[in-house]
């Protein structure tokens, strides 16, 4: 006759115990390998998909492939600059598009890869924001004609002129010329009168062109 109570007796655990320490264990066991999933080539094909899919005209596509570049890699690529610029301006998007076309240069310089289209597409965004922006200033103006604008109760608006950067910026081939704003003299803002004056277009430029 065996006697059963040498043996060690057998624990059956509710399986409502054993689920949540198998999923820690797993959790556990594939954490190190997940966090290696995505590399800094993964990153650099989706931004060359990225490209490939703004030369096909899918811009919406490749806005999504440069956008997960730029949020999760940690040092990014000076090509990125350029080509976020130029889809941005394919996008419509002048101003984000001016910003990403002027890092990629001031980054590169002259000699950088992508320079001539880079300044190709910064004067073709400029353009079409400077149009955009006259476009706007027209309709506020025709709003205007006949009474006063009341500025929503501020004392100063920001110049349609300079935008508030108290200069105007030309982008030639090579450099950047910087013009203080004759219509503010170097300040961000006209007071709501002038504002009113310029919409009209009898606001005098308080400095002189050399």
């Amino acid at each position: 006759m065996i006697n059963v109570s040498k043996y060690p007796k057998v624990i059956n655990l509710p399986n409502t115990f054993l689920i949540p320490i198998l999923t820690c264990w797993m959790l556990l066991l594939f954490q190190p390998v997940s966090a290696q999933l995505i590399t800094e080539a993964d990153y650099l094909k989706r931004m060359d998909d990225g490209e490939d899919l703004m030369k096909q005209g899918k811009h919406e596509e490749a806005d999504e492939n440069f956008l997960f570049v730029i949020e999760n890699m940690e040092v990014l690529p000076s090509e990125i600059a350029f080509l976020f610029g130029q889809n941005s301006y394919h996008l419509m998007k002048y101003k984000q598009s001016i910003n990403w076309l002027n890092k990629y240069i001031q980054i590169k310089g002259t000699k950088g890869r992508y320079y001539e289209p880079a300044v190709k597409y910064l004067q073709l965004a400029e353009s079409k924001y400077i149009e955009i922006q006259r476009e706007r200033n027209e309709e506020m103006s025709n709003e205007l004609v006949g009474e006063d604008y009341d500025c929503d109760g501020l004392e100063n608006m920001i110049c349609p002129v300079c935008h508030g950067n108290g200069v105007i910026i030309k982008q030639s081939y090579f450099d950047r010329i910087y013009k203080t704003c004759p219509y503010s003299a170097g300040e961000p803002y006209l007071t709501c009168e002038e504002y009113n004056l310029f919409m009209r277009g009898l606001l005098d430029p308080k400095l002189k062109e050399n």
